[in-house]
């Protein structure tokens, strides 16, 4: 019988009041030490939320993350802040990676970003995929060469998050659904991953595709051993699509990260009903699809207890 579990993923909208606290440092009207005492009140009561809503792995949301990249570029020597840059097609940006000369990580400024994990013993990090840093990075170096400097960088940070304790590494791939893909695409790609599963020690290891269909890479994946659990944007994949009984744990993106209507409650039960009888795997993780940073954070929040909602059903 499939366990039904439930998390988040990716960036978590800021509170307006830690909004409000950045800029004011910016202006120099606050002090740094101001935002650091913001940004753990925004984490306390994060973390107290998605204990009420009974999540089976906890995350921080990256509060203190100003992208993505960021922290990664920031701890690593050969890596620049680029050009403020769209991500995707969304109203959210990021500042591009620069790839400037010979790459080195300093796990020691890793630790400013990844907060203590003693408040829950399921902490879960979810980190870019090598192949989107890559892609969405620039530099001297060719696609190639970045995309091994980033998985290198990428396997580092794994280890460092082995020995912090995190038991759940997730990969966040929108780039490859949202662009396609050919066959040297397909090969960097899954290369990159094999070196990075060989790295991820007694962590659960998944790779989430969205912002487009993931059900060719889904389909690639059940012929490799790559991952233990693969992600899948129900927004824009169907479930009829994807092959029956997946060699994988899997997480539905069932909950919209770019729209603040509320999902419907039924609909959500009805469809993961279907998905248990489709893909029958031995966990289904229900999350939402996509970083939630693009919705206010009150309708975030009610969208986690939506996920809440859906599990406590499947319980009974």
């Amino acid at each position: 019988m499939t366990q039904i579990a439930n998390f988040i993923h990716g960036i978590y909208p800021r509170s307006a009041k830690l909004v409000q606290t950045s800029r004011d440092v910016d202006r120099n009207r606050l002090s740094q030490k101001d935002l650091l005492k913001q940004e753990k009140a925004d984490l306390v009561k994060l973390f107290k939320l998605q204990k009420s809503a009974a999540f089976d792995y906890i995350e921080d949301g990256k509060l203190s993350w100003q992208d993505i990249f960021r922290p990664i570029v920031l701890a690593t020597q050969g890596l620049e802040v680029g050009a403020l840059t769209r991500w995707f097609n969304n109203n959210s940006f990021f500042r591009q990676p620069i790839f400037s000369k010979k790459v080195r990580l300093n796990t020691g400024k890793l630790d400013d970003f990844f907060p203590n994990t003693k408040p829950s013993k399921k902490w879960k990090v979810t980190l870019p995929s090598p192949f989107t840093f890559a892609k969405l990075s620039e530099g001297d170096a060719s696609f190639e060469e970045r995309l091994a400097k980033t998985t290198e960088i990428l396997q580092l940070i794994i280890k460092y998050l082995n020995k912090k304790g995190v038991s759940f590494i997730q990969l966040n791939e929108p780039y490859l659904p949202y662009h396609g893909a050919n066959d040297q695409d397909l090969k960097l790609f899954i290369d990159s991953l094999k070196t990075l599963y060989k790295s991820k020690g007694n962590s659960l290891f998944a790779v989430h595709f969205y912002f487009g269909d993931a059900a060719p890479f889904v389909l690639k994946l059940c012929n490799e051993k790559l991952a233990d659990v693969v992600g899948v944007d129900f927004y824009k994949t169907t479930l009829k699509s994807l092959p029956r009984r997946i060699p994988f744990d899997i997480i539905a993106g069932i909950v919209d990260g770019r729209n603040s209507l509320l999902e419907n409650k039924a609909i959500l039960r009805s469809f993961i009903k279907e998905t248990l009888k489709r893909l029958d795997p031995k966990v289904l993780y229900i999350a939402n699809n996509s970083d939630i940073e693009f919705l206010p954070e009150e309708v975030a929040a009610k969208k986690l207890l939506i996920l809440k909602d859906v599990k406590t059903y499947f319980q009974k």
